[in-house]
């Protein structure tokens, strides 16, 4: 079994170098594996949010709550 996430047959991730530098990995539906896209192209879909939930996402988050001791993103 993989360790890696580049490693599942159904990841498609190319030479991970540095152009994949502030790139994010989403499910490709129309070829069944997880590839890496440049964050533009996904906010760029995002029309519009209502304002309603910005106000209950500010209520729910609260940086307080979030313990950031642990958080390990591995070797590079």
């Amino acid at each position: 079994m993989p360790s890696r996430l580049r490693d599942f047959p159904d990841s498609n991730f190319g030479t991970l170098n540095q152009s994949k530098n502030k790139k994010i990995m989403r499910y490709n539906a129309l070829e069944g594996k997880f590839d890496l896209v440049d964050i533009d192209s996904v906010l760029g879909i995002i029309t519009s949010i209502p304002n309603n939930f910005i106000q209950t996402v500010e209520q729910e988050i609260d940086i307080v709550n979030i313990g950031l001791n642990g958080i390990d993103a591995g070797l590079f």
